[in-house]
Order: C-alpha cells, then sequence, then structure tokens
C-alpha cells in the first residue's frame, strides 16, 4: 500500500469519525434541549463558507495560508462530509416552500458539479501531458493565428518556386479554414483526432504528386496540422475546466445567498435561536 492510499484511507476514516461526531452532537442538543436543526444548519453554513474560501485561497499565494494542495484535499472531504450534514439537517423529506425547494436543488447541483469537477481535474491533466507541448489557455487563439499564417506563407513559397498549385488547390479547399478557425462544440463535448488523421492522410495521398518545392512545404503543413490538433484539443479540454468552475463558483455563491436567506427567515418566523 502506498503512501497516497494510506493517506486517503486515513482521510476518509477521519471524515467518517468527524460525521458521525456531527450526529452524536446534534443528537446531544436534542436531548439538552436545544434545537438541533439550528446547529446543524450552522455547521453545514459554516461548512460551505470554507468550501467558497478556497477559490479565495487560489487568488491568495501566500504561504501562510497553507498549500493549495492541502487546501484542495480539506475542500474535497469537506464536501463530501456536507451531505451527511445537510441530510442531518434537512432529513428525508421533501422540501417545503419554494425557499427550501431552490436551496435543496441549488445544494444538489452544487454537489453533483463538485464530483464532476473532481472527476475532471483528475482525468484532464493527464490527458493533456500526453501531448507534444503544453499550451498556456489564453495564448491558444494566437498561437492558432501563427499556424495558419505559417501554412499560408509555406504553400505561396512552393508556388513562387515551382509554378504548380495542386498544393495550393489542396490547401484552399481542405486545410485553409481548418488552420484558421477554432473547432465545434461537438468537438469540445467529445474531442478526437478523426478530422486531424483524415487530413493528414488526403495530404499523403496528395504529396506522391508533389514536385520538390511542394513537398517541403508539405511536410510544413504535416507539422501545422499536428500542432493545430493539439492546440485543438488543449483549448477543449482546458475550456471544460474554465466552464466548469465558472457554474461550480456561481452555485456556490447562490447556495450561500440562499442559505443565509433561508437562516434569517426560519430564526424570524420559527424563533430558532439557541
Amino acid at each position: 500500500m502506498n503512501r497516497h492510499t494510506r493517506r486517503r484511507i486515513g482521510s476518509s476514516a477521519l471524515l467518517a469519525i468527524l460525521i458521525a461526531s456531527a450526529a452524536c452532537g446534534l443528537r446531544w442538543a436534542d436531548h439538552a434541549l436545544w434545537r438541533s436543526t439550528v446547529w446543524g444548519g450552522y455547521l453545514l453554513y459554516a461548512s460551505v463558507l470554507f468550501l467558497a474560501a478556497y477559490n479565495l485561497r487560489k487568488k491568495l499565494p501566500g504561504a501562510w495560508l497553507g498549500s493549495s494542495a492541502a487546501w484542495l484535499q480539506a475542500h474535497v472531504y469537506v464536501g463530501v462530509a456536507t451531505l451527511g450534514l445537510y441530510l442531518l439537517h434537512a432529513g428525508p423529506r421533501v422540501p417545503d416552500g419554494w425557499l427550501e425547494g431552490a436551496l435543496a436543488g441549488v445544494y444538489g447541483a452544487t454537489f453533483v458539479s463538485g464530483v464532476w469537477g473532481l472527476y475532471l481535474s483528475r482525468s484532464i491533466p493527464p490527458q493533456l501531458r500526453r501531448t507534444g507541448e503544453q499550451y498556456i489557455y489564453e495564448r491558444i487563439p494566437g498561437l492558432r493565428q501563427r499556424g495558419h499564417s505559417e501554412g499560408n506563407t509555406a504553400v505561396l513559397a512552393a508556388v513562387s518556386a515551382a509554378g504548380a498549385t495542386t498544393l495550393a488547390d489542396f490547401y484552399a479547399t481542405r486545410l485553409y479554414d481548418y488552420l484558421a478557425q477554432p473547432r465545434g462544440l461537438i468537438y469540445w463535448l467529445r474531442p478526437t483526432g478523426a478530422k486531424r488523421r483524415r487530413l493528414m492522410r488526403e495530404l499523403g495521398e496528395l504529396a506522391r504528386l508533389l514536385s520538390e518545392a511542394e513537398s517541403h512545404a508539405a511536410e510544413k503543413l504535416f507539422a501545422l496540422l499536428r500542432r493545430k490538433d493539439d492546440l485543438d484539443f488543449h483549448e477543449a479540454r482546458q475550456g471544460l475546466l474554465k466552464g466548469w468552475l465558472f457554474v461550480h463558483i456561481a452555485l456556490s455563491w447562490s447556495l450561500l445567498t440562499l442559505g443565509a436567506l433561508h437562516g434569517v427567515l426560519a430564526t424570524a418566523f420559527r424563533g430558532d435561536l439557541p
């Protein structure tokens, strides 16, 4: 058993102990004539506040706040713990009223988006590392435009040197738009290298008919096709992570807002002060 497995087992055991302790504490609060639903709500809301603080921690990279890896580990386990706290607080009943319904729906969406984000953050980085080069998301449009310009230059130089337009005609009809434009929504949802392989196969078949000058330009186009495919893949995968993060943060702050409103109304109309 390696160190990471032992750490996960230990953290999971600690999480189970904390949830069990919270359940026992709330049961004791009932016996002590305190309102366990109120204290459970406070504990749940404090947990969500802690989870939301992780995004602020990433914007404040000071060492005194602790490592980002430690915060992420705590974020995952506290996020899982909120499910137990929510069930202890709300119980298995159907939400009563629009506010409770909205709160339950937003919490469920936030929890599910967190689980999905955990999967994405574990699966996407290894996929990106398998490409030939790593790219910064914000620079991808500029790199794509540069590749398109390099393709134009290579083809025009071949036409000037060879006086033939075989490669230029193929480039204009099959590669020009591909090198210039980002991929569509379907590719973003499920990126594949099928189009790159098809274009490279067509270019390879054409290469047998090219002059020497055009063959040199074709080799350049092969390299540009591979790089364009890597750029598209990085843009799609990194874009998915960024889109998920935007949705997850929006849901988290919506949950905090609805939770605060729920707490104020519950305290005002039910007298649930400790």
